[in-house]
């Protein structure tokens, strides 16, 4: 089986789990904070809430940026256009809701606080559905046509990869919210920014939870999410170095799988007959209490680790004594108020999830997280360079110790990804609880 997949593949499972938990041919939704528009033409002009009073600009800060927000009200001055190109349909759509939600959060706090200088953003949303072709049609529309400063999105892989030779051509930011993997190009793009972290740095953090808790001899079964079975391959790598054995199992298992009592047992022989320190159960949401709970009721006893992709409420699909006692590692927005006093992100995190869960009536994710950050990090933009293209690129490259969900930003001329951020967490009595900090 060749196991490659991207975000796209990675998000097809949210099909299941949003429904447990819970912009393309020329649609589009601009958002600002005046009113709301409906036409029949290829656009439909919709108005953002007002948002909450609360403002973040604390978090905007940058190295390179000497511009501040209006000091208080809503902004009124001339919208700066941003093009957010989402999926509304197709593979990747089960998961733009939450990146939606957490993106348009902080938009709405930002205009309803003084904007850009009092000038509010206008979200310029389309459909990609998902598809390359489509992504670079609409994205091409965005940048010749609507004018926009921006481009946050596309999601899934190949659309992101599709429309950074238009960024390059028309010298137009994309701050991109796809997953990089091992198989991904190397991103060397003057425009282009990864808001999200790969699996170096999910490897990085089970190896330094390898050498916290002890463990020497290891079992791993994963499925086939880049972000789940690639980190086991630097492990398999990184492993005589490390000072640690890991039997990576070749068996796995398809994201649409209802029935996994093969790979239940199959983990289960492969741990009575090696008595490791761990197992490593790398698994995508709604099958990670099946799996667990399966194991346990063959009588699997000591720590399971799991991976980032299972940092999500809808783990607990089968209630919380499925998957007690099970480690993750994931972000801070996972559990903000657990996180210790004087963590980089802990403020800004407790400030997001508070106002996220009075809006929406749901708890943050890592989703909703990549949200949060991308808009952080395109605030820091355009506060640099407000509606000059050149200006605001650079004020993102120049972001140094900038807290978001996923630890702390720090670009540079030569790295353009997010790196770290993840941290140790507990299932314990329904609820992440924080263990340690990771990377």
């Amino acid at each position: 089986m060749v196991r490659r997949l991207t975000t796209a593949g990675l998000i097809a499972v949210l099909l299941i789990t949003v429904a447990l938990v819970v912009a393309c041919g020329g649609t589009s939704t601009t958002t600002t904070a005046a009113s709301t528009v409906t036409t029949a033409a290829p656009s439909t002009e919709t108005t953002a809430p007002a948002g909450t009073t609360t403002t973040a600009a604390g978090s905007m800060t940058t190295a390179a940026s000497t511009a501040t927000t209006a000091a208080a009200g809503p902004a009124t001055g001339e919208p700066i256009k941003i093009g957010v190109i989402g999926s509304m349909t197709g593979t990747a759509a089960p998961a733009f809701p939450a990146i939606q939600k957490g993106f348009q959060l902080e938009v709405d706090n930002l205009n309803a606080t003084g904007g850009i200088n009092g000038r509010p953003l206008q979200l310029i949303t389309v459909d990609d559905k998902s598809d390359p072709a489509t992504a670079v049609s609409v994205a091409t529309k965005l940048i010749t046509q609507d004018n926009v400063v921006a481009l946050v999105g596309p999601l899934s892989t190949p659309c992101c990869l599709a429309v950074a030779p238009l960024a390059e051509q028309y010298g137009v930011t994309e701050l991109r919210w796809d997953t990089p993997t091992l198989d991904s190009p190397v991103l060397s793009a003057k425009w282009s920014f990864i808001t999200s972290v790969g699996p170096q740095d999910v490897a990085d953090a089970l190896e330094k939870q390898i050498a916290a808790a002890g463990w020497k001899k290891i079992v791993a079964a994963a499925d086939i999410l880049p972000p789940n079975f690639q980190p086991l391959q630097i492990l398999q790598t990184d492993a005589a170095s490390k000072g640690f054995t890991i039997d990576v199992l070749k068996d796995t298992w398809q994201l649409d799988a209802t029935d996994l009592t093969p790979q239940i047992n199959k983990i289960y022989a492969a741990w009575k007959a090696e008595s490791p320190d761990v197992l490593f159960v790398m698994s995508a949401i709604v099958q990670t209490p099946v799996l667990i709970k399966g194991l346990k009721d063959l009588g699997v006893t000591g720590p399971i680790q799991d991976g980032p992709v299972s940092g999500h409420p809808g783990i607990f699909a089968q209630g919380p004594e499925a998957v007690e006692g099970l480690y993750v590692i994931g972000a801070g927005v996972l559990n903000p108020s657990q996180l210790p006093d004087g963590f980089p992100s802990k403020a800004v995190m407790v400030d997001f999830a508070t106002r996220y869960t009075a809006k929406y009536n749901e708890g943050t994710s890592l989703f909703a997280g990549l949200g949060y950050d991308s808009a952080h990090i395109l605030f820091a933009g355009l506060m640099a360079g407000v509606d000059d293209k050149a200006k605001i690129r650079d004020g993102i490259e120049a972001i140094q110790n900038l807290p978001i969900s996923q630890g702390v930003v720090n670009f540079s001329a030569t790295d353009h990804q997010l790196h770290g951020g993840y941290n140790e967490w507990l299932v314990k009595s329904g609820q992440f609880t924080f263990d340690k900090t990771l990377n």
